[in-house]
């Protein structure tokens, strides 16, 4: 039986880039692939001080649910149900009651609270940044696409591991993306990088397994949502939105999200 599916996005506003309208059209792509029935969309513009229940968007959502029969909540990405992890932990519950699960199109998987993103409104927007990574000496990095800044806070001293986007870098991951997505694979990716003298991760050659990684845990150039400014924590939650380090659009990161779901198809069919 074909599942019925209600749509939710927020956003700050209703066009262009991560707008109420793309979000909708790429739940819309989700829900398409997986033959599924969209049978309601429900909205809110950002707005930070009204609590999660008090949206018009979600009080019409929770309403529709309980007089309507659905399968599925689809969202674009969790935090845009809530900036609060606990918010959305208990609309998770809420839904499971019900016999409801919650999707994700931009995570193509249920959302469940293993994978749930964290996202912590108190510390929301307060940094463009996020924490570097360190290497087996202690020694920080910035992780490709980014380099370390020089950056000081109001008292004058440095902030050690502030990172700001590496202009010559993040171009090489945005031609990775509108290559895989164009239909090449990691493999050829690899190889037209290094013939070319494109310096890797770390300086060194190109590798295939750096660029698809895991989709699942979210490694590789492909997979990495700090591309599309979302920060993770070091257990690899998500702990909010940071526009500053966003180096890939949204457009072309589901185009590389469609290309991963038809290469995956093709894999299945071949077997």
């Amino acid at each position: 039986m074909t599942k019925k599916v209600a749509f939710y996005a927020r956003a700050a506003s209703k066009t262009g880039e991560g707008s109420i309208e793309a979000q909708i059209e790429r739940g819309k792509a989700v829900v398409a692939d997986h033959g599924w029935a969209l049978v309601a969309s429900f909205t809110d513009v950002e707005n930070n001080e009204a609590l999660f229940k008090a949206r018009p968007g979600i009080k019409l959502l929770c309403a529709y649910i309980e007089r309507e029969q659905i399968d599925i909540v689809l969202c674009d990405v969790p935090l845009h149900v809530s900036d609060s992890r606990a918010h959305v932990a208990r609309f998770l519950e809420e839904l499971g009651s019900g016999g409801i699960e919650l999707w994700s199109a931009a995570m193509a998987e249920r959302v469940t609270l293993r994978n749930l993103p964290y996202a912590d409104s108190g510390d929301q927007g307060k940094h463009a940044t996020a924490p570097s990574s360190k290497n087996d000496h202690g020694i920080r990095r910035a992780g490709f696409g980014y380099k370390l800044s020089s950056a000081v806070d109001a008292a004058g001293r440095r902030i050690f591991g502030y990172r700001v986007v590496h202009p010559e870098q993040a171009e090489v991951i945005r031609r990775i993306f509108r290559m895989y997505a164009a239909g090449r694979s990691p493999r050829d990716i690899a190889s037209a990088l290094n013939a070319e003298g494109v310096k890797g991760p770390g300086g060194k050659p190109w590798r295939e397994e750096a660029i698809y990684g895991n989709r699942a845990r979210g490694t590789g150039i492909i997979n990495n949502m700090l591309y599309v400014g979302m920060r993770q924590n070091e257990d690899k939650e998500f702990g909010g939105y940071v526009p500053a380090l966003r180096i890939v659009s949204d457009e072309l990161w589901h185009r590389v999200r469609q290309q991963q779901t038809n290469v995956r198809r093709r894999f299945s069919q071949s077997r």
